[in-house]
């Protein structure tokens, strides 16, 4: 049997080494010849490698997979996509030539999903840029792109920056305290990560443990030591060399 040459990409490393290791191992029909872990290497290597198939992540750093498909000169491939999405997004893949795997990947539907591209390489066309434009507005029409995307071991979760109370940092991993219900959120990027993807009108980090929604911040407590009492009834302490930036940005505003 003919192999289809194949590119992962997902721009989570944890996700990617698990896809390719399921596709390497479970998918004999399948050769993977590259794994892309940005939005730019992907981008290269679709035009420069030309595969015959992508496993493509539907969130890329700051943009989408249909950002990507849009942009690539060479179009001539099958798309598996990667989704975290719900059973929205499921029913607009379904009306598309296109197919898609949910996270946590399952070994039964990675095997079913490659054997059905394979069955119809010869015949079934490519995804078009109509359909591209479909999919997007379908699978994003309700999360519109200004929100942040959070991903963990197992799912990603879209929220509204708004909702944040304030972020925690715990090690290598990212805790969001949300309004909502008082939910709670384990992100798998640092902390400082996501300073730099945050509005600065809106977030200030306080401590190299804490970033507060400054919309939440109630009050400054000096009594005990600086500390934030946040719209939830949590106290966070201000370190002492950014009491004073904190103080100054309040002041500005």
């Amino acid at each position: 049997m003919e192999k289809l040459r194949a590119i992962l990409i997902d721009d989570e490393k944890n996700n990617l080494d698990l896809l390719s290791h399921f596709v390497k191992k479970y998918c004999l029909d399948v050769e993977v010849i590259s794994e892309c872990l940005t939005y730019r290497d992907a981008l290269v290597q679709i035009d420069e490698l030309k595969p015959d198939l992508l496993f493509l992540d539907i969130v890329l750093d700051e943009n989408t997979a249909f950002d990507l498909l849009k942009e690539v000169k060479f179009k001539k491939y099958k798309i598996i996509f990667t989704t975290a999405y719900d059973e929205y997004a499921i029913k607009a893949f379904k009306f598309n030539t296109a197919d898609y795997l949910l996270k946590p990947i399952l070994i039964d539907d990675l095997i079913a999903a490659v054997g059905k591209i394979h069955k119809g390489w010869k015949t079934s066309e490519y995804l078009d840029a109509s359909q591209i434009s479909n999919l997007s507005n379908s699978v994003l029409g309700k999360h519109p792109m200004n929100f942040l995307t959070i991903s963990g071991s197992d799912r990603i979760d879209f929220i509204d920056p708004k909702e944040i109370i304030y972020m925690q940092s715990n090690g290598r991993y990212t805790e969001f305290i949300l309004s909502n219900n008082k939910r709670k959120i384990m992100a798998s990027k640092s902390l400082g990560e996501f300073e730099g993807l945050l509005n600065s009108a809106l977030f200030f980090r306080i401590h190299n443990t804490y970033i507060v929604n400054l919309s939440h911040l109630l009050n400054i407590n000096k009594k005990s030591g600086n500390y934030c009492e946040m719209s939830n009834g949590d106290a966070l302490p201000i370190s002492r060399r950014r009491y004073e930036g904190l103080m100054k940005y309040l002041k500005n505003t």
